[in-house]
């Protein structure tokens, strides 16, 4: 009797956790408090595949609320290729503040170096590129298909990498154009997207480009993908947090001396959380663009495709769950 008493207590408190973990879910999501909703449905949205996640709790009238609240509206203004000084960075040994210093103080050959710190609780990776000429897209030749960007490095014998633009879930193509040693590679059609290139002089170009672009305006390297965050030195604005929720961040810019950079910034990677693959808004990157200088900035496929790679390492914690936390992506940004 006593043993049927204890487990009857047990399994009422097993209940009651139960119920409280419910309601505490309940208010999460429908409480007086907008963070949650607004961090739900962005980050949902801002994901190629699980967008259907915001539709779980919330109606579409709520999410197009919330969408028209929290949205980055991206500069219309061409790069201005003249800004960009490309050649032999001059030596340095005054610094105007301790960011420019990580980036300037370097060995007389270096070709890059890394930059490791946090921002807010989150692990950033940003490599400084000395030459941007060396700068390369890389891609899978199965174009519709992915490899691991450990894999694509060690395949075009680059020294380095990062993922480069996004891809369509459903049929596995890259969005907009790819582009590599001026030829083009891959384009979805005539419909303009935003894209990062590379001209034949270094200079990171920004802006809504197709495949008549490519002679016209001298591209060398160049991949689709966005938002563009800062062209000629002009941040994009924003109202709330951007809209594209919280998420892994990888990000290619360029500053005026010509020193291209590529920042990845982490989220949970493997663990756990709450608050979803965690990471950084596009606002934040904003942000940490500035301090280093960067005059021209333009967000890459984020999520589960971010990935640093350093020769045969992996640099940052990357959240898909195989390949050591890697994504199959289609297309990197390499140093050769």
């Amino acid at each position: 009797m006593w043993n049927k008493l204890k487990k009857c207590h047990l399994l009422v408190k097993l209940m009651l956790i139960v119920d409280f973990f419910i309601m505490l879910c309940f208010i999460f999501v429908y409480g007086p408090i907008d963070y949650a909703k607004v961090f739900w449905i962005t980050t949902a949205m801002a994901t190629g595949e699980h967008r259907y996640f915001a539709n779980i709790f919330y109606s579409e009238d709520t999410i197009k609320e919330v969408m028209s609240n929290n949205y980055l509206e991206e500069i219309n203004e061409d790069t201005d290729v003249s800004s960009i000084t490309i050649g032999k960075q001059e030596k340095v040994t005054s610094y105007t503040s301790v960011y420019e210093k990580e980036i300037l103080e370097h060995d007389e050959d270096a070709l890059y170096k890394l930059i490791e710190f946090k921002y807010k609780e989150f692990d950033c990776y940003m490599i400084a590129v000395y030459d941007p000429k060396r700068v390369e897209v890389a891609y899978n030749k199965k174009i519709n298909h992915g490899k691991i960007l450990t894999e694509i490095v060690k395949e075009n014998d680059a020294i380095l990498g990062i993922n480069g633009g996004g891809y369509f879930w459903s049929n596995g193509y890259p969005q907009g154009m790819v582009v590599h040693d001026s030829k083009i590679v891959y384009s979805s059609g005539t419909q303009k997207n935003t894209t990062a290139a590379i001209n034949e002089d270094g200079v990171l170009v920004i802006g809504s480009m197709n495949a008549s672009d490519v002679k016209e305006k001298n591209i060398k390297e160049a991949v689709s993908f966005g938002p563009a965050l800062i062209v000629n030195g002009k941040a994009a604005s924003f109202k709330g947090n951007g809209g594209s929720g919280l998420n892994p961040r990888t990000v290619l810019a360029q500053r005026k001396d010509g020193i291209i950079l590529f920042l990845v910034v982490n989220g949970y990677g493997s663990r756990l959380s709450w608050k979803g693959r965690g990471g950084v808004y596009v606002t934040d990157l904003i942000k940490i663009l500035e301090r280093y200088s960067a005059y021209n900035a333009i967000n890459m496929d984020g999520g589960s495709s971010t990935t640093m790679v350093i020769g045969d390492k992996l640099i940052n914690d990357p959240c898909e769950p195989l390949k050591d936390g890697q994504d199959f992506i289609r297309t990197a940004w390499i140093l050769k």
